[in-house]
């Protein structure tokens, strides 16, 4: 996926953890390629080419292709554009959350790019570069702050969300064209971002959740939920399908804490409580 796209954003001054490793690691791999990859050929064995991944189910190209890059220009782009963009992403929901979603992106841009290059002679050729991870990176971006302004060409002022579409359509507008660019893993890339996103954030109309708490939050409220107990005043009344005469005991704190936090997810979803409330809820499900 070698390019050399316009536009940068500078509003990127920090360089968070997971930013920082996915750098350090892609800076890792290329100087093994340039020292030792001429006589190991790490492009041949770690590259994805779509007749060996998938015909020849050689997984592990599927992630090894990320962190290959086919020249300094390649690889500076990619990480440029990944710090700048993908650090304040990643402060925004949270390192593990911020990966999940860059190998989800670089993994549908290999699915894509694959898909599409089954049969025939490109079915042999070796993708590499972390470019449709990073498109990804910019569709969160363009998603998350949309009215945020950079500068394409390093010149002309747009909204980031007009600058993410605008490389999408040059990307579909450059597919006949072909060259060295593989503009169909962008695209995948750029689609697999949006997918996920519009089905994650409740914002944009999802229904998980990849801002406070990330990911693995969402996991712990859907075990909550999925294992929480509700009692209702009836049940409990004389002649209810309850124990009788506990609808004449006086409600505890707890139980008006929990009928509080259900009220709250009934209003608001699952995705407002705090992790008080959670752990609250999840010791009353083992109760």
């Amino acid at each position: 996926m070698q390019t050399t796209r316009p536009g940068m954003s500078f509003g990127g001054r920090i360089m968070t953890p997971g930013v920082k490793g996915l750098i350090i690691a892609n800076a890792a791999v290329y100087v093994l390629q340039t020292v030792i990859g001429p006589s190991l050929d790490l492009t041949r064995w770690l590259g994805f080419v779509p007749r060996d991944a998938i015909i020849g189910l050689q997984f592990w190209r599927f992630l090894t292709y990320m962190f290959l890059h086919g020249g300094f220009f390649h690889i500076g782009f990619n990480m440029f554009a990944l710090w700048m963009f993908g650090s304040q992403i990643e402060a925004r929901w949270g390192t593990r959350s911020f990966l999940v979603y860059y190998f989800v992106c670089g993994l549908g841009a290999a699915v894509t790019y694959g898909l599409f290059n089954l049969v025939g002679m490109d079915a042999f050729v070796i993708m590499i570069g972390a470019s449709g991870a990073v498109m990804g990176i910019l569709v969160a971006y363009g998603m998350t702050f949309p009215n945020a302004i950079i500068l394409f060409m390093f010149i002309i002022p747009m909204k980031a969300k007009y600058f993410v579409i605008l490389l999408a359509l040059i990307d579909l507008m450059s597919i006949p064209g072909g060259g060295s660019v593989a503009h169909l893993a962008h695209l995948g890339g750029f689609l697999t971002g949006f997918i996920f996103l519009k089905t994650t954030i409740p914002s944009l109309g999802g229904g998980i959740g990849l801002g406070r708490g990330g990911l693995e939050s969402a996991w712990r409220r859907y075990r909550t939920k999925r294992n929480m107990r509700v009692v209702r005043p009836e049940d409990d009344a004389p002649g209810g399908n309850g124990r009788a005469g506990r609808s004449d005991e006086p409600r505890s704190k707890d139980q008006k804490t929990i009928d509080a936090i259900l009220d709250k997810i009934s209003r608001e979803g699952l995705q407002s409580l705090t992790d008080e409330e959670q752990e609250i809820l999840r010791r009353a499900g083992r109760e």
